[in-house]
């Protein structure tokens, strides 16, 4: 008796948990790929479905064991987006980054907002860097871009990484992309750097390093050029 009705609860927890994964992904819009992501409003579509009121009958009432889920679920929509072709350093920090939110939550509000959070930033990530439609070459150009931000980049850099003729490369990348390389390595760096000002965990001349920016001054003027404002004045 003891043995059918341990099977028994095995073979409910399995069918309940499918069921959550299938319901989490429906209102996600993410089960394979992110098709959708460009143009849904994730805030709208999320609050207009109560995620959680769906989906918390399917597993524990206890929130630790929520929150696994809910993490669960935001691997799977990183690594989904990461295969429709968002670079995947910027979906691992965004995992990780949400990985922390959720540790953090008290609450079923936290878990949401977490959630919400983490869709709005892939929307607006996939809408300026997908590389889905970029050539391999460019694509591997794009990826070194972004997993190199944090270190001195030029041009140069790039060309040499991906094996190609810099001329062609060039051409090639600005054809594909609108943006010569420097600047898509500028843009890429002052995007960082603006979420770290925001952060307010760095100093801005600690951010100038951490970004490889040989000196505070040529920092302040590439950021000035890129986002309109001096560093200082972001968030102001």
């Amino acid at each position: 008796m003891k043995s059918d009705y341990m099977n028994d609860q095995y073979l409910l927890e399995a069918e309940q948990e499918q069921d959550f994964g299938k319901k989490m992904q429906e209102q996600l819009l993410f089960i394979d790929e992110i098709p959708a992501i460009g143009s849904f409003d994730a805030y709208k579509k999320l609050r207009q479905h109560n995620l959680f009121s769906i989906v918390m009958p399917y597993i524990s009432t206890d929130f630790e064991v929520f929150k696994l889920y809910v993490a669960t679920h935001v691997a799977k929509c990183t690594d989904s987006a990461s295969k429709a072709g968002l670079p995947s350093n910027i979906t691992e920090m965004l995992k990780k980054n949400a990985f922390v939110e959720i540790t953090k939550a008290k609450n079923q509000t936290d878990l949401e907002n977490c959630i919400l959070a983490l869709l709005d930033k892939l929307k607006k990530e996939y809408r300026q860097n997908n590389v889905r439609g970029y050539s391999h070459t460019v694509q591997r150009a794009v990826e070194y871009i972004h997993s190199h931000k944090h270190q001195p980049l030029t041009a140069a850099d790039v060309t040499a990484h991906v094996g190609a003729e810099r001329t062609h490369l060039s051409r090639q990348f600005h054809r594909e992309t609108g943006l010569t390389i420097t600047d898509c390595i500028h843009t890429v760096k002052t995007d960082a750097a603006e979420e770290l000002i925001l952060g307010r965990g760095y100093s801005l001349t600690e951010i100038a390093d951490l970004l490889g920016y040989s000196s505070y001054s040529y920092f302040s003027r590439v950021y000035k050029k890129y986002k309109g404002c001096l560093p200082r004045e972001t968030g102001c």
